[in-house]
């Protein structure tokens, strides 16, 4: 089998484990509210400015990957991430110092390895390239899906510190063997991407393979900002959702495990929106389809304002995890089509600050309209709003072609 493949499946591991990590703070949400007798605005900054600072981290991980060794940046995000768990648990005195371990740990950690390992699979896959990002990014479902599960399961038996500290060790086993097994190209192992020598490569984009923009050629184009915008407005529901779904639904009466599978039914979703939805962008055009799925998340949008009780909420949860699984496989498989992938890291990374930003708009403001409002429902209408405006940005990027900004 094709050594790019084996690549897909590091990548798929550590990309669950970092997310696993990161979104268990929705099923931890309650403690640390309780714990340190906080706000939820206060409580879910936390997780908002955490990834903030990993979709930040990105664009100088992505730069560092690009020039040096992806498995060497990757295996220290590792380290960083599992000290930070671990650092956090100790510090549950303090709700400033738990802040700032957490924060800025968690997110180095996260953000050294999501843009160096994604921009990696885009250099090994051309042919096939949406179907091994969505089978790669679909560990982030599976992260979704099992890591806020399997902190209740703990937390049942477990104080959260200890569960914390149960997650720091499995992801340093887990994620340093894991990351062992990458290598940026195939060019360093005499491979071609999809295992087929360049001639079969040659058309309209077989430039691309080993050529592209550097990150501020890519800048300086009117393209590059309208897709950042894209990714900004597309990301703001899913962040609200991760982090306020488990709360809204308690809301609303549900039980604790009701309310965490909801996260883990997001999880789900993103799973199979990786999978089955990358497979068919390849066919109907990775452009097209991020269009028509940004629509869907504002669609959807509209059925978790009305959505009451566990089946509605958990419909809603399954669909939207989906639509946003097969966002995510798309956006670095059209970047790489726009911008090449000489430097993708690089570019990737800058393109994730959006998402990051989306963290905060999504997690943190969502916080303060409920401790304003004590409702989710301005919210939830705005992070529909944000999906449309997702959807007009993609299509105005694409005819705008190389165009200078």
């Amino acid at each position: 089998m094709f050594r790019g493949w084996y690549i897909v499946g590091a990548v798929h591991v550590l990309l669950a484990l970092i997310f696993g990590a990161a979104y268990s703070f929705g099923a931890f949400f309650s403690s640390i509210q309780a714990n340190f007798d906080a706000g939820r605005f206060s409580t879910a900054s936390i997780f908002s400015f955490t990834a903030l600072i990993y979709y930040t981290v990105g664009v100088f991980a992505g730069a560092l990957s690009d020039r040096t060794s992806v498995r060497a940046v990757a295996g220290a995000g590792i380290v960083l991430l599992a000290l930070g768990f671990l650092t956090s648990s100790l510090l549950s005195s303090s709700l400033s110092l738990f802040l700032g371990a957490f924060c800025v740990l968690v997110g180095l950690g996260v953000g050294l390895v999501y843009v160096p390992v994604v921009s990696t699979i885009q250099r090994w896959f051309v042919l096939h390239r949406s179907l091994a990002s969505g089978i790669a990014l679909a560990g982030t479902g599976v992260g979704t899906l099992v890591g806020p599960m399997v902190a209740g399961a703990l937390m049942r038996h477990l104080s959260w510190q200890s569960t914390m500290q149960v997650y720091a060790l499995a992801i340093a086993l887990l994620g340093l063997t894991a990351a062992a097994g990458l290598r940026g190209r195939p060019e360093d192992l005499g491979l071609h991407p999809d295992g087929i020598v360049p001639r079969a490569l040659a058309g309209p984009s077989g430039g691309q393979v080993l050529h592209g923009l550097a990150l501020g050629e890519a800048a300086r184009q009117a393209r590059f900002w309208w897709y950042f915008a894209a990714i900004f407005f597309g990301s703001i529901g899913l962040f609200l959702a991760l982090v306020h779904i488990n709360p809204h639904a308690q809301q609303q009466g549900l039980s604790i495990i009701q309310a965490n599978l909801l996260i883990g039914l997001i999880g789900a979703g993103n799973i199979l929106g990786r999978l089955v939805l990358g497979r068919i962008g390849d066919k109907m055009g990775a452009l097209r389809f991020l269009v028509f799925l940004a629509v869907c998340l504002a669609v959807l949008c509209g059925l978790w304002s009305v959505a009451r009780g566990f089946v509605a909420l958990a419909a809603f949860a399954l669909l939207f995890g989906a639509a946003n699984g097969g966002c995510i496989a798309l956006y670095p498989t059209v970047a790489a089509t726009w911008f090449g992938t000489k430097n993708l890291g690089a570019i990737l990374g800058a393109l994730y600050i959006a998402v990051g930003i989306a963290a905060v708009a999504g997690g943190s403001v969502a916080g303060l309209l409920f401790d304003l409002y004590e409702s989710y429902t301005l919210s939830i209408v705005l992070a529909g709003v944000c999906a449309l405006v997702s959807a007009v940005a993609v299509l105005l990027a694409s005819r705008l072609g190389g165009r200078q900004s």
